[in-house]
C-alpha cells in the first residue's frame, strides 16, 4: 500500500493539482456519480441520493445525502431490491468516505434511470450502516 500511496503523491505533485472534492464536483456539475462495479451511486445537487444496480437485479436506495465533513457523506433512505423481494419499511443510515482519485471520467448510462452520467474514479469506504425507524 505504501507504494500505491507513493505513486498517488507523485502523481499529485507532478500535475500540481489534487482532484476536486465530491462537494466541489456537485457544486460545479449539479451531480456526482460513481460505481463500485455492482451498484451506481448518484448524488444530486438538491440533496437527493439514488443507488441502483448496474445489472437487472440488485440493491437500491432512494433517499437524501448530506456532507458531514471533507469526503464524508451521510445517506438516509429506503433500501430495496430491483427484481426481488423488498421490505416496505427498510429505512437506513449509511456513512461513506469518498476520495476522488482522478479528474478523468467515463460517461455511462444508468440502466434503471436511463440517464447518462459522468462516472468518477473513487476510493469509497462504507464506514457505517444502521437500520433506522421508518420516520428517520
Amino acid at each position: 500500500m505504501s507504494i500505491a500511496l507513493s505513486f498517488l503523491i507523485t502523481a499529485i505533485l507532478a500535475t500540481g493539482q489534487q482532484p476536486p472534492s465530491v462537494i466541489e464536483i456537485i457544486e460545479e456539475e449539479g451531480q456526482f456519480a460513481f460505481t463500485d462495479g455492482s451498484s451506481t451511486y448518484l448524488f444530486l445537487q438538491d440533496g437527493s441520493f439514488f443507488l441502483e444496480p448496474t445489472t437487472l437485479s440488485g440493491r437500491s436506495i432512494e433517499g437524501q445525502w448530506k456532507s458531514i465533513g471533507t469526503g464524508w457523506m451521510e445517506i438516509t433512505g429506503t433500501w430495496g431490491w430491483y427484481n426481488g423481494i423488498s421490505s416496505a419499511n427498510d429505512y437506513r443510515r449509511m456513512v461513506l468516505y469518498i476520495n476522488v482519485r482522478s479528474t478523468e471520467t467515463e460517461n455511462s448510462e444508468l440502466l434503471w434511470r436511463s440517464e447518462n452520467h459522468r462516472m468518477y474514479d473513487v476510493y469509497c469506504i462504507v464506514d457505517e450502516l444502521a437500520k433506522l425507524e421508518a420516520n428517520g
